[in-house]
């Protein structure tokens, strides 16, 4: 079986690849654009770290981990208090660093991602300015850190990226706790990913991107340094969560982790509906509109405060939401273990009510989780959660944010496309920035199964995404799905590029390998990438080992170019009344199977495909056959399952 990396390349990198010190963070700056391959040259480009990765054992030619494979590790105790009436959040954290890096690391890069909304800060969408990040406090290796310099025990912050000078530097398997102080004024609604809103008679507030983040230091590219411009997500290292948030009394919360302390926190009443929710698939009102006209929602205090303990483990981020309105649904998701077992999770959705169709929200997320499991790994986390608010749509470690969507298709969709991340990017951690086509191309090709389950008739997701595509494929506003996304722009650029072409490519690279070999590649990549760091050369591999195919000339052009699709019936000849030769031709830059639909004089079809192999450097390919009666009507691909860009000549008929 040949593999992506040429075993030459790998060669001649060899001597050049010895051992270096761990590369010094470099001053943020937007990803340039990727270098695109001309169709002629059918080797992918694959990243130069990546082979020196393979070369030292970290990553395998198979796309499996390879047996030097390593990964930090972190550990955050946060209490944090949000006053409503200010949108305020202040915390202070405690920060556990385990490096399991071969590297001795002289300096930590921590994320703040706050500061996108700071005066001056660059970024690529638009945003409220609400002040940033303000940094109380910081120290390392119990030792007050000094703002300025380049010296031990010193930082620096150059807008959404801070840079520590450790006091002592961090020896390969030694460990480090990181002290921190902070506050921040949450973003008004009408911005993406966390915000706050007066709305619905309550106030809520999807809270994210909120503490000091170490960003994720690995074994290809050292420390990521990519600044957060807006548009790009997270590339986040796993560990342990121990969250303690604290908010007025009435006011109920959801979060990443299991609520450690219900009994402190929740009513007798509703402590006891949560109980019953994991007894029955219907769905349990755990907190109602009627609890809130009693003023009997939560537990009370002499200070008319409660803290709410969470407590989350293997997770890459961590996220809540609140409010002083929401109502809890609750039901119990049905999980297949892989061994013949089945666990049980419960479901929640918190929501203000009037919020459209979202009596039905905990019942999508059920659905989303049962289903998606049969095409993934099984779920590993304790829950799946949703919450109402301002942020349309945004995915966190078991909880996703959902806004209010007019239409009930369209509230299913966006929960089941938050719901298809906890496996990717939660359960399998990619940079999401760098290859967001695997996050959201995923997702969004797993949601339009999910939705097309759900509905059974009446949603087209695929046909959408198509449309979505060929408005702008083959012109100068496609770019390449592997472009960085913060070098991809106008929005609706990123939009086709990073979700709706991937999304098709998925179904295509299904069809192409059949659908047994594709739903393997993608158990397969999850499982070994479980709660690890693979890069979109590891997926290519794992596809090429488990299919045993080579698969560059897909890779290729619908990949890292913009090249199109366009396949035309050149002619269809009988050589007597039950045979006929078809003949295709290729107008495009891209080669591709060939599904044929040949419908008889009498109705009946019959199927057949030309392999991508027949063409062979050709321009044309044909084949021949055999009917039970005359042909009337040939169709090249009627499901479009291969995004053509141009079908007119893709249909032949008799007599015309």
């Amino acid at each position: 079986m040949r593999t992506l990396l040429s075993l030459s390349a790998l060669i001649a990198l060899a001597a050049a690849c010895a051992p270096t010190p761990p590369p010094m963070p470099a001053p943020p700056t937007p990803p340039p654009p990727v270098e695109v391959e001309r169709p002629e040259a059918r080797e992918l480009p694959i990243s130069h770290a990546f082979l020196e990765a393979v070369i030292r054992g970290t990553r395998s030619e198979s796309g499996a981990p390879g047996d030097a494979y390593w990964q930090q590790r972190v550990h955050y105790r946060i209490d944090a208090e949000l006053d409503p009436a200010t949108r305020t959040l202040s915390a202070r954290a405690r920060i556990g660093y385990r490096n399991e890096s071969p590297d001795t690391l002289g300096t930590l890069v921590l994320n703040l991602y706050q500061n996108l909304f700071a005066p001056g800060a660059p970024r690529n969408r638009e945003v409220p300015e609400t002040g940033g990040v303000r940094l109380e406090r910081m120290a390392a290796q119990d030792r007050t850190l000094t703002r300025g310099g380049a010296g031990p025990g010193t930082y620096q912050i150059d807008h959404t990226l801070a840079y520590v000078r450790l006091p002592t530097p961090l020896a390969p398997g030694e460990s480090m706790a990181m002290h921190v102080d902070w506050s921040y004024r949450i973003p008004p609604a009408g911005t993406f990913r966390t915000a706050w809103e007066d709305a619905l008679g309550g106030r809520a507030f999807q809270v994210a991107q909120w503490y000091p983040q170490i960003a994720t230091y690995d074994d290809v590219d050292g420390w990521d340094t990519t600044p957060y411009l807006g548009d790009g997500e997270f590339y986040l290292e796993y560990g342990t969560f121990e969250v303690s948030l604290t908010l007025p009394e009435g006011w109920l919360v959801s979060a990443t982790g299991v609520l450690q302390n219900p009994d402190e926190v929740l009513t007798p009443e509703a402590a006891a509906r949560l109980g019953r929710a994991m007894e029955s698939p219907e769905i349990t009102r755990v907190v109602t509109a009627a609890d809130h006209d009693a003023r009997n929602v939560t537990a009370s205090t002499m200070d008319g405060r409660l803290t709410w303990h969470f407590l989350a483990e293997d997770v890459r981020d961590f996220a809540f939401a609140t409010s002083d309105r929401y109502v809890w649904d609750a039901t119990r998701a049905a999980i297949p273990t892989g061994d013949g077992r089945t666990r049980v999770i419960p479901v929640h959705a918190l929501y203000r009510p009037g919020a459209p169709y979202w009596s039905e929200a905990a019942h999508h997320a059920r659905h989303a989780t049962e289903y998606l499991h049969r095409y993934m790994i099984p779920y590993i986390y304790p829950h799946v959660s949703v919450a109402e608010g301002p942020v349309f749509g945004m995915e966190y470690p078991m909880l996703s944010f959902i806004g209010r969507p007019q239409q009930r298709e369209s509230l299913y969709g966006v929960i089941a496309h938050e719901v298809a991340h906890q496996w990717v990017p939660m359960m399998v951690g990619t940079r999401e920035a760098r290859d967001i086509w695997i996050d959201e191309g995923l997702a969004s090709y797993l949601d339009a199964l999910a939705s097309k389950h759900f509905f059974e008739s009446g949603v087209r997701p695929f046909e959408r995404y198509l449309d979505a595509y060929l408005n702008v494929a083959g012109t100068p506003a496609e770019v390449p799905v592997t472009l960085h996304t913060d070098s991809v722009g106008p929005d609706q650029a990123r939009v086709v590029a990073g979700y709706h072409k991937p999304a098709l490519l998925f179904r295509a690279l299904r069809h192409t390998l059949g659908s047994e070999v594709f739903e393997e590649t993608m158990r397969t990549f999850s499982r070994e990438w479980l709660l690890r760091h693979p890069t979109q050369w590891d997926f290519f591999n794992t596809a090429e080992r488990v299919s045993g195919r080579d698969l560059t000339w897909f890779f290729h052009p619908w990949f890292f170019e913009s090249a199109v699709l366009n396949r035309a019936i050149e002619s269809v000849e009988a050589a007597d009344e039950r045979t006929v030769r078809i003949t295709v031709r290729n107008d495009g830059e891209i080669v591709a199977p060939v599904p044929l639909t040949l419908t008889t004089t009498d109705g009946r079809e019959v199927r057949t495909e030309i392999p991508v192999e027949a063409w062979n450097g050709g321009a044309t390919v044909s084949t021949t056959v055999d009917l039970p009666a005359p042909v009337a009507r040939v169709e090249i691909d009627p499901e479009q399952i291969f995004p053509d860009v141009d079908r007119t000549g893709n249909v032949w008929e008799a007599g015309r």
